[in-house]
């Protein structure tokens, strides 16, 4: 499997990032913090799951508020595929696609796809980190030899931990020369209290000689034990070979050769994708053809088939049905002016109280006209006022000069300016002295003499008076004769106006409102001038669109043409526009169905190619069918686990097995010979049952003897430490044992493939130290490399980052191991952090090397790492972007 393309839409600091990984080898720089592990998880995520609520700090939930998850490019068996997870259920919603077959898959065709991996498979296998590369470093050199000698065990970290955990546990425990220890405290104790006990028992005679007694009792018991023991052995051995012995037959009687081919994995795997292929296409092609069918069933309406018969016709008068309803746009706006131009004529005509149909605007010599002859009977009326007003002031001066003329001739002398004279006289005489008598009598004496003289100064302003009569009297009749001559012109300025409305028909209308009725009526010609054009429009508009109505009446069934002209048109369009639907339908159905016509071919060539490829497959194991081919297979893997069952029955039987199993001969002869050790064992037993009796009498008698309370004090205190020694050395027997168990298990586990990967972990150690290793050799005790110049070292022997260099290229060779069964990316996350210059320059040459199979993913952040790789393989995390 090769990732090609990375897009995450949003994963802890990750959020709409995009990373090309096309080449083999990749380089993916960022300083710390730069997400480097969170790509790592991302890629696992996405072909194994995201994970659960439970491991909260794991789900690397986006920090931005992205959608969590993102998508994957890869190739794998020779297919190109599209992975996209995003948040959801049980790991994850994934929608998975064959870009090569253009097929969708599902969730269980990944797992199908990653068998037999899982994500922590995964991580053991083609993930290797800083912190795995740390814990070496971190390891004494036994414990690296150890770590070296598991390398091929799938697991073994959990498992050496573990080793690791019991190895402490037990130490806790016991220890050969520890003192603090609980067991070490109970031996030492327990070896004081028996000196102690061994002088009490010293004090009886008689129980020395019983301690002789039992002495030999107990050399005779031990010895008998051991025979029982060692024919239980051989009991238990012969039971076993009499269980193995039906399968020892076979192995000896079957071969594990066969007279055909077996078929591999390989074309097996081959095999079942052809065929898988060849069943997805013939379903493909059902559907392909099911499709075409429903496809062919598209047919034009009546309607349809009507317009294709006249289309040419109709796609003329369709051309102008745009115009037509511009027309009609049109026709309905007159319509409006029309109404707008009515309502404003009549809106005159009320105002008016009359029609201005037959009236004319005045001309502007007409108004000029009228309007001298309005100024002529303003001036005339206001001269004649002025006449008026003047002949009538003339008129009171007069009566007032003849009433004045009247009183001076009827009257002589003047009594009371005579009377008036004399009191003032009097009153100066009498009341006043001095000079105001004077003054006084002087005014008194004046006035007296006005009265007297009176009537002769009357005569003399009668004289004037006349005058003025006369002249007023002729003024009189100036201005009577004036008015008449200005009321004679008045009337013949009106006769004028009257004329002049006369031939205007303004008779109606009083002459002050002629001349502003000229701007309405100016305005009502305008829009009786504005309504008949508009009215000439409209039949002309309604003309234009009659005749384009007639010339659809040879569609009028199809169209149901009826009703008002914008109904009409309405019909017209809707038929226009169903025509143009049903034809943009047609013609996807036609491009529908040559385009799954050309899928069909598409879909045959390729069942054709893969039905071939799949039948040369066949051909070369000489078989017929996939089934045959699967049947054969299956039965090669039967004969492959027959033959595997074998071996281990093999490695299960001992040399010493299996000379007993030829000097048998048969199964009948080992049984007679259990027989005879069931009976020697029998024997023994009862010998053994009988010393034990003996035993116990002679141990009841020392016991007995020595009957003191501090005897019996120690012999209490023995059986208590006895107890509580007994309990630790179980538990720490227990953890011995387990430990020794999975060192076994995981040396045997390792052994499998340590062919594989130590020939190319010969390789990459020879690279990684610059040739100066040319073998590693691994014993049941360490592991042995080969100098150049043939010199063999242990582990042990090597300094600590020779032996680190070891580790990882043991480490390295086992990961490609692994990808040539199980082809998968290789992630190596900042692992060389320690590795000087040097080293890290041979460590990278070797991932290089190491891409030449699998992809290798390498992340750091070191810098100077950049001048390992080539431009075109670095992807900078910092800036988002390749170098």
């Amino acid at each position: 499997m090769q990732i090609t393309t990375i897009k995450i839409y949003g994963f802890g600091k990750f959020h709409d990032t995009t990373i090309d990984l096309s080449n083999r080898f990749s380089l993916l720089y960022g300083e710390n913090e730069a997400g480097k592990s969170t790509l790592v998880a991302f890629i696992t995520s996405m072909l194994f799951g995201f994970a659960t609520a439970k491991h909260r700090y794991a789900m690397y939930q986006p920090k931005q508020g992205s959608q969590y998850g993102g998508e994957l490019t890869f190739s794998h068996a020779q297919n190109d595929y599209w992975l996209k997870r995003v948040d959801g259920t049980h790991g994850g919603a994934v929608t998975l696609r064959n870009l090569t077959t253009d097929t969708a898959l599902s969730k269980d065709d990944l797992t199908q796809l990653l068998q037999p991996l899982n994500q922590e498979l995964f991580h053991q296998i083609f993930c290797f980190g800083e912190r795995e590369l740390q814990a070496v470093f971190d390891l004494n050199r036994f414990d690296l030899v150890k770590r070296i000698q598991r390398i091929g065990a799938i697991g073994s970290e959990n498992w050496i931990g573990l080793t690791q955990e019991l190895t402490a546990s037990a130490g806790e425990l016991y220890k050969p020369r520890g003192r603090v220890q609980p067991l070490v405290r109970l031996l030492k104790q327990y070896d004081e209290l028996s000196e102690k006990l061994d002088t009490a028992k010293m004090q009886f005679q008689q129980y020395q000689t019983l301690q002789t007694d039992a002495a030999e009792t107990t050399q005779e018991l031990t010895a008998v034990q051991q025979q029982l023991a060692n024919l239980t052995d051989q009991l238990n051995q012969y039971q076993r070979l009499i269980k193995l012995y039906p399968q020892y037959q076979q192995l000896k009687t079957e071969a594990s050769t066969s007279e055909t081919t077996p078929i591999t994995t390989k074309d097996w795997q081959e095999a079942t994708r052809l065929s898988t292929a060849v069943k997805q296409l013939k379903r493909d092609l059902t559907t392909q053809e099911q499709a075409i069918k429903q496809q062919q069933q598209h047919v034009a309406s009546e309607a349809q088939q009507f317009y294709n018969a006249h289309q040419q016709q109709i796609d003329q008068l369709a051309g102008q049905i745009s115009a037509v309803k511009q027309l009609q746009q049109r026709q309905q706006q007159n319509e409006t002016q029309l109404a707008n131009v009515k309502q404003e004529l009549e809106k005159l005509n009320q105002h008016y109280g009359t029609s201005l149909t037959n009236l004319k605007v005045l001309t502007p010599s007409e108004q000029q006209q009228i309007k001298a002859l309005f100024e002529q009977q303003q001036h005339l009326s206001i001269e004649r006022d002025s006449r008026a007003d003047q002949r009538q002031e003339h008129q009171k001066t007069f009566e007032k000069l003849r009433q004045q003329a009247d009183a001076d001739t009827s009257s002589g002398m003047a009594p009371k300016w005579l009377i008036a004279g004399v009191g003032i006289v009097l009153v100066a005489l009498f009341a006043l002295s001095g000079l105001l008598r004077t003054v006084g009598g002087m005014i008194g004496m004046l006035v007296a003499g006005y009265g007297i003289f009176k009537p002769i100064i009357s005569g003399n302003q009668q004289s004037a008076i006349d005058s003025q009569m006369a002249l007023l009297s002729s003024q009189l009749d100036q201005d009577r004769q004036q008015l008449a001559d200005l009321d004679q012109q008045l009337i013949d300025a009106d006769a004028e106006v009257t004329k002049f409305g006369a031939q205007h028909r303004l008779q109606g209308f009083a002459p002050e409102r002629w001349l502003d009725l000229q701007g309405d009526l100016s305005l009502y010609q305008a829009a009786s001038t504005q309504q008949i054009q508009l009215q000439e429009q409209q039949n002309q508009l309604s003309q234009k669109i009659q005749t384009y109505l007639a010339q659809w009446q040879f569609a009028g069934d199809v169209i149901s043409l009826g009703g008002s002209t914008e109904h009409q048109l309405q019909q017209i369009s809707q038929f226009l526009s169903e025509r143009q639907d049903e034809s943009q339908r047609l013609h996807w159905a036609n491009e529908a169905l040559t385009t799954s016509t050309q899928r069909q071919t598409a879909l045959q060539q390729q069942y054709q190619l893969q039905q071939g490829a799949l039948t040369q497959l066949l051909s070369q194991y000489h078989l017929a069918s996939f089934a045959e081919f699967e049947q054969r297979y299956q039965q090669d893997q039967t004969t492959a686990q027959r033959n595997q069952r074998l071996g281990v029955l093999n490695a299960q039987l001992t040399q010493t097995d299996r000379q007993i199993l030829a000097d048998s001969g048969s199964q009948e002869a080992l049984e007679k010979t259990s027989q005879q050790l069931q009976t020697q064992q029998l024997a023994k037993k009862q010998r053994q049952s009988e010393l034990l009796k003996q035993s116990s009498q002679q141990q009841y008698q020392l016991q007995h003897l020595a009957s003191s309370d501090k005897y019996q004090n120690l012999l209490q205190q023995q059986a208590d430490l006895q107890a509580e020694i007994t309990s630790l050395t179980d538990d720490w027997l227990t953890k011995k044992l387990l430990i020794n168990w999975i060192d076994q298990t995981l040396i045997n586990a390792s052994q499998g493939r340590q062919p594989q990967i130590i020939k190319v972990a010969e390789q990459f150690f020879n690279e990684l130290t610059g040739n100066r290793y040319r073998q590693i050799i691994f014993t049941d005790q360490t592991v042995q490399v080969v100098r150049k110049d043939g010199l063999t070292f242990d582990v042990g022997e090597l300094s600590s980052g020779t032996a680190e260099q070891l580790y990882v290229a043991l480490r390295f060779a086992f990961t490609k191991v692994m990808a040539d069964v199980i082809a998968m990316p290789i992630i190596v996350d900042d692992a060389f952090v320690n590795f000087d210059r040097q080293r890290t320059q041979a460590a990278v040459k070797m991932l290089k090397g190491l891409a030449q199979t699998s992809q290798v993913i390498y992340l750091t952040a070191n810098h100077d790492n950049l001048t390992l790789a080539d431009e075109d393989e670095v992807y900078d995390l910092d800036a988002g972007k390749s170098v």
